[in-house]
């Protein structure tokens, strides 16, 4: 297909020796959100197949779609959206600030910025901004709400425009696993930084994927399922510091990475105390890694059998993320199961889910058909949801919570 390629190299050390741990087959775009059922059904579907590199144990899939049919035409993701996201990005940039990594008006450039969420927090501690990212519809309302975005994928076109040497203080979140040139952009980042800047990233931690069998965060947007040491031998070579590595329960799990610009390379005792607890970790456990695809099934079935469960019942479904896609795909989940899902997000609501063709509808048909059963697709804001909808319902619903762990908490 000229829409993919597949990838023999290790997108961080070079490597050639990439083996499968998991194979999910052929699958839709989880944003390709269509504009009718037969669409949603017929939609395009390209390889999942997740690799291991055999030199620097980096994770990466062994296909790469084109980005420009990921984020710059149908991608209507919105950070906005999910009020416990943008409560963790306001904490994140008083965290920053408290830890004394930005000087006074210091510039701050985020990766992916989205509909600039992260940036504002920034602004409002009284630091300039600049936003980078390739996604029209939520840079246009990025700038709409006065945080200067360029609406382009980020590089050495980015660099040229901000200024090479110029920032302060780069950051990204949930972002630096869908790159397609990951070591470009770790080049670029560096360029980016004043000596001395602090680059401070989040992505989603793949220990935590396997600890808690978060399968459904592999899709093709996600390029890379990063963990600690193969990103502080790839950033130390670089000439990063390593100051730091931290787990957070943002997004299902995320690894937040703290290094500087100094041209030495060091690892901090910190880092490197972080590092050496993650060698037995999971993510090392090679008889772990061939029995993950079984543990999938097996929770998979059980979400399916709650459904069944409540045959004949109206059962409906909360958040279409990118997620969906394949959980539906795996777990066997369609119209006949869910009779339709509900969106926060207005970009996504009138469209149909790829591959189940199950319809997106506005939060507000709840109201107008209360469900007796709701499958909570966007599972990392079930607090959210069940805080939100707690008391809007003449009866008791179920909700369906699928991940980490397929349980039932009932409104």
């Amino acid at each position: 297909m000229a829409d993919v390629r597949a990838i023999a190299l290790c997108r961080l050390c070079g490597g050639d020796v990439l083996r499968p741990i998991v194979d999910f087959g052929e699958v839709a775009l989880g944003n390709n959100l269509q504009e009718t059922r037969a669409g949603a059904l017929e939609a395009a579907r390209y390889p999942l197949v997740l690799m291991r590199c055999g030199s620097c144990g980096h994770f990466q899939l062994g296909h790469a779609v084109d980005p420009r049919l990921l984020y710059a035409t149908n991608y209507t993701y919105l950070t906005g959206v999910g009020a416990s996201f943008v409560k963790h990005l306001d904490d994140y940039a008083g965290w920053a600030v408290s830890k004394g990594l930005l000087p006074k008006d210091a510039l701050v450039v985020d990766i992916g910025s989205n509909d600039g969420t992260c940036l504002k927090m920034f602004q409002k501690r009284g630091h300039r901004v600049q936003g980078v990212d390739p996604a029209s519809k939520p840079a246009e309302i990025a700038n709409a709400d006065g945080v200067p975005t360029l609406n382009m994928f980020f590089g050495a076109d980015a660099v040229a425009k901000i200024g090479a040497g110029t920032v302060d203080y780069v950051t990204s979140h949930n972002v630096l696993a869908h790159v397609d040139d990951l070591t470009l952009t770790f080049a670029s980042i560096y360029d980016l930084l004043k000596p001395g800047g602090v680059f401070c990233f989040e992505i989603g931690y793949f220990q935590e994927v396997l600890t808690n069998n978060l399968f459904d965060t592999i899709y093709h947007e996600h390029l890379d399922y990063h963990h600690a040491e193969p990103l502080a031998r790839h950033l130390t070579k670089l000439g990063f510091d390593m100051l730091g590595f931290e787990v957070n329960a943002s997004q299902g799990g995320s690894l937040r990475t703290l290094c500087r610009k100094t041209g030495q390379g060091n690892i901090a005792p910190e880092a490197e105390a972080f590092l050496a607890r993650e060698r037995d970790a999971q993510v090392n456990n090679k008889a772990f890694l061939e029995d993950w695809r079984r543990q999938i099934e097996d929770k998979m079935a059980r979400v399916k059998a709650m459904i069944g469960e409540r045959a004949g019942k109206r059962i409906a479904g909360y958040g279409a993320p990118t997620k969906a896609t394949l959980l539906t795909k795996v777990a066997g989940i369609g119209p006949g199961d869910v009779a339709y899902v509900v969106e926060d997000n207005a970009l996504k609501a009138g469209r149909f889910l790829p591959t189940s063709g199950i319809a997106i509808s506005p939060s507000t048909r709840l109201g107008e058909e209360p469900p007796d059963a709701l499958v909570i697709f966007a599972w990392n804001f079930a607090d959210d949801i069940a805080a939100k909808l707690r008391g809007k319902f003449p009866k008791p619903v179920d909700l369906i919570i699928p991940l980490p762990t397929p349980r039932i908490v009932t409104l």
